[in-house]
Formats: C-alpha cells, structure tokens, sequence
C-alpha cells in the first residue's frame, strides 16, 4: 500500500479533542440551501440582464407622466411628475411642479429589469426643508417593485426620509406609483 494519508469524509470534522465527529445533516441541509439560493440570485440576476440586452426584458425606458401616492387611506397625497427611464439604467424626476411650473424635488435613481413585465427602481429627491402637507422634510430615498403592461405601470414602494440636519430617519412610508408611456 502507498505511504499517504486518508482524506476523511466531507461528512467529518475533527473536534478540539482531535476525534472526527459527524456533521448533522441539519447543518448539512442549511448549508446546501443557502448556496441554492445565492445561486439562484445570480442565475436571476444574470437572466434579466440578458433578457434586457435581447429585447426580451420589460420596454420601460422611456418617459412616463407617473402619479404617486404617499401612505394610505384617506390621509394619503398624490402627486404627479414626469420620469424618465435612461438606457443606461438610470431613473431620473423633475418632480411636481410647484404653482408656478417649477420643478420641485428633482431626484435620480437605478432601475433593473426583474423578468419580462418586472421591473425594480430605486429613486431619491430631496424633499422640503419644512414639513408639508404628506411630506417629511429631508431626503427620500424609496425602493419600488412594479409591473409594466403595455403603455402603463403600477408600482409599490417602500420610502425612508433623513433628515440632514441630524441624522433622524422617517419611515418606513408606504408609496405606490401608476405611470403612463409619454409620446
């Protein structure tokens, strides 16, 4: 028999006594689960970058009259602004104009394709310096999942608000968004 030594198990461990012990096929199970996952995630990842790089991904850029509604039942606001999904993937807003047609609270963001009608955006703006009817003041930073269906999408958000000043965060704020192709 050769001299080498015996590669033990990858069900073994050794133990601080120095003795080989089993591995629980509970932790074994875990283990297999969360690389299937992370796994998954990148395959996913992977597909909706090519689905979008073929045509097959959702035809969301492009400019879009979007009405949003900040929080629920009957103390919710709803705003109008124009957005405009980049080809490169960047989402930006001039927000609502104010009574004059100004722009308020222009903001930018990311946006990805997430299957062949999903799509995901994350959009920040900042917001008044005061409180204001539905408004924290501050910086929103707000996270939506929507569904595109032809010239029309519908969104969900969640929304955070930091006060620069000090730091203090507000949220989280329920927000969703119905958006009409522009042109």
């Amino acid at each position: 028999m050769p001299d080498t030594a015996t590669i033990p198990p990858a069900t073994a461990a050794h133990s601080a006594s120095g003795t080989r012990r089993r591995v629980p096929p509970r932790v074994l199970a875990v283990w297999f689960a969360v690389l299937t996952v992370f796994a998954g995630l990148l395959v996913t990842a992977a597909d909706s970058d090519q689905a979008r790089a073929h045509g097959r991904g959702p035809a969301i850029t492009g400019a879009w009259e979007v009405a949003v509604t900040v929080g629920t039942g009957p103390d919710a606001t709803t705003a109008v602004s124009r957005f405009v999904f980049h080809d490169d993937r960047t989402v930006t807003t001039d927000g609502t104009p104010d009574e004059n047609g100004v722009p308020q609270y222009p903001g930018t963001g990311y946006w990805t394709a997430r299957g062949k009608s999903a799509f995901s955006f994350y959009v920040t703006h900042p917001g008044p310096s005061e409180p204001a009817e539905g408004v924290f003041p501050g910086t929103v930073h707000a996270v939506h999942l929507g569904r595109l269906s032809g010239n029309a999408f519908a969104t969900t958000a969640t929304a955070f608000t930091v006060l620069e000043q000090d730091g203090t965060v507000f949220g989280p704020v329920t927000v969703s968004a119905r958006g009409t192709r522009l042109g």
